[in-house]
């Protein structure tokens, strides 16, 4: 849940999104690597100035990054990257299909949150090419609540347990990643002038996010006068973490324009 800051409500709310994305970015990096090659046997001096600056979106958000090229193979690059998404619509099953399915409704925001911090290694000094090892400092979270929808005898499931809703109250849940993701990557530019000076960058990724973190609270409910119910609460806590787990890498996409000096 690479909630994303879980993986899980991002691959759900933003599969078509991504998707899209990913051509896109896929496109501008096949065109990089061919002009990248092209600029091999025609220049003669490195293809590169030493600081850029770029804006950028994707698949982490919205955001921007500064990058220093110190030699003609290697670099150090740092940004940040953020966004923050209101969902109304995001359905859980916390019961399976054929055991009297049962499903909440959470309002929710998914806030992406990171800061990617690379070593940048370009093959070479006449191609603006390069492959990336990094870590992003993970700050993902899904933040959501349920609310009592106020009809008798309504309930809530817990751990595959019922109970009753204007007992629990409006409870809320909050999903996080591991804080620090390793991260691979391979990116290039294309020059628009002959300068330099501005470019078109695109990047494609993937990052460990690890095994998410979720946290339920019910705020109207005292758990030392009902331990079972605290028991239930941490285990429908432990069965949506093994649903996560299948979402431990998430993809980098990401396309921007930038300025070097």
């Amino acid at each position: 849940m690479a909630l994303a800051l879980s993986a899980l409500v991002l691959e759900r709310t933003h599969n078509t999104t991504m998707q899209t994305s990913i051509k896109k970015t896929i496109g501008l990096l096949t065109c990089g690597l061919v002009l990248s090659t092209a600029s091999l046997a025609t220049a003669d001096e490195p293809n590169y100035r030493d600081i850029t600056v770029s804006a950028e979106a994707g698949t982490t958000g919205l955001g921007g990054s500064v990058s220093w090229r110190f030699s003609d193979n290697f670099g150090i690059r740092g940004g940040v990257n953020y966004l923050s998404y209101d969902t109304t619509a995001f359905t859980y099953t916390t019961r399976p299909t054929g055991a009297g399915t049962a499903e909440q409704k959470y309002d929710g925001t998914l806030r992406l949150l990171s800061e990617p911090i690379a070593l940048d290694y370009y093959p070479s000094a006449k191609s603006a090419f390069h492959l990336s090892l990094g870590v992003l400092v993970n700050q993902n979270r899904f933040s959501a609540t349920v609310k009592n929808s106020g009809v008798p005898n309504s309930t809530f499931s817990f751990n595959d347990v019922d109970y009753l809703q204007s007992g629990v109250g409006d409870f809320d849940m909050e999903v996080e990643q591991q804080t620090l993701s390793p991260y691979l990557g391979v990116g290039t530019s294309i020059y628009l002038d002959k300068a330099r000076r501005w470019a078109v960058n695109g990047e494609l990724g993937v990052a460990y996010t690890g095994s998410p973190k979720v946290s339920i609270t019910a705020p109207n409910h005292n758990p030392v006068l009902d331990p079972a119910f605290s028991n239930d609460v941490s285990g429908e806590e432990s069965k949506i973490e093994k649903d996560a787990e299948d979402y431990k890498f998430y993809p980098i996409v990401k396309i921007g324009v930038s300025y070097s000096f």
